[in-house]
Formats: C-alpha cells, sequence, structure tokens
C-alpha cells in the first residue's frame, strides 16, 4: 500500500504504518530543527522543504535543507546537520504526547549523523560516542546535550517554521521565509 494522499497510510521506511500527516508533521519539525538552529549560528539556508521521493518503484516522503554557506565550530556544525532534526523529532513527540521508547527509536537520523562524521572526518576531527572527547575532537553525547539544550530554547521558532512548512505551497519554505518566520536577522 503506497499510495500517498491524505486518507491512506502507507508504509515507511523506519516503521509499519503511519497516517500520511504524521510524517509530514514529524519531517517538518526534523527540517525546522536543522534551520532554525543553523540560521542561529550563521548558516545561510537557501530552502527547505519536505517533499516526495522515488526509490526502486517505492514512494515516501523526505525533507531536505539546502544550506548556501556555512561556517562555525565543529560544535556548531555538528549540532546542525547531525543532531538538530532528533532533537527537534523527540521535542515534537514529547509534547504531542506521542513519545515512547519505540517512537524515540524511529527519531534517530543515521544519515545526518553519517554525514556530519564524515565531514568531521575528511576535516581530521576525531568524533567518538561518549565522553570524553578525543584531544580536539568531539564526543556525541556532549554533542546531543548541546542539541537538546538549543532545541528547547528555541523551541518557539522551530514550532513556526515547521508549521510555516506544512502551510507552505508545496511544502517548500526560502531560507529568507524561514528566517523571517523565525525571527532570525541574517546577513
Amino acid at each position: 500500500m503506497y499510495e500517498l494522499d491524505g486518507h491512506t497510510p502507507y508504509r515507511h521506511a523506519r516503521n509499519q504504518f503511519t497516517p500520511l500527516p504524521q510524517i509530514q508533521r514529524g519531517l517538518a519539525f526534523h527540517e525546522a530543527g536543522h534551520t532554525v538552529l543553523g540560521q542561529l549560528v550563521g548558516f545561510t539556508c537557501e530552502r527547505v522543504r519536505i517533499h516526495t521521493i522515488t526509490r526502486d518503484g517505492v514512494t515516501g516522503w523526505t525533507g531536505a535543507t539546502t544550506w548556501g554557506r556555512s561556517f562555525g565550530t565543529y560544535l556548531d556544525v555538528a549540532v546542525v546537520c547531525g543532531a538538530a532534526s532528533q532533537a527537534a523529532d523527540l521535542h515534537h513527540l514529547a509534547e504531542s504526547g506521542r513519545l515512547t521508547p519505540e517512537t524515540a527509536r524511529l527519531t534517530v537520523a543515521d544519515h545526518d549523523k553519517e554525514m556530519t562524521l564524515s565531514i568531521r572526518s575528511a576535516e581530521g576531527v576525531q568524533v567518538s560516542e561518549s565522553s570524553p572527547a578525543p584531544d580536539g575532537g568531539l564526543a556525541w553525547d556532549h554533542v546531543m546535550a548541546t542539541v537538546q539544550q538549543r532545541v528547547d530554547r528555541e523551541w518557539n521558532r522551530i514550532t513556526a517554521v515547521a508549521e510555516a512548512l506544512l502551510a507552505a505551497p508545496d511544502f517548500t519554505l526560502t531560507g529568507s521565509q524561514a528566517a523571517q518566520i523565525a525571527g532570525i536577522t541574517t546577513a
């Protein structure tokens, strides 16, 4: 069952059957986490969106935040690229009363973490799973604790961007629109 409409649940890669509006909401908060935290540390967001994608004949939903320019500390990059989405997903589930051990496992964004680790490794930065961090490197548990604090602090902004993304034509916002909605001044 892969028909995508507002009434029919479809098979999602990370769970059996989830109603389409819940998938869209989850993805909107996922991408809003990336977008808001990235813009707050000076990354230039060009576009944020959720959309369908077809692979091997199966259509599902995904999201993407496109960056034009980014800079910052190793921690900033790890927080924005690797952990912001998972923390925003967890916060959203908790706030909506749907956070369980099972739903928490669904928020793990391995692709985001792997991309971050690849970027950091290419720059010679070592990342460990837990503290203490390697000399000059990062500990992933510290990254997750930091991002959770930032998501909690910026939750109203993340929510505003997620709701605007869900209401936008084609589920797409420009980076400027997202920044304006979140009340973030960009350079």
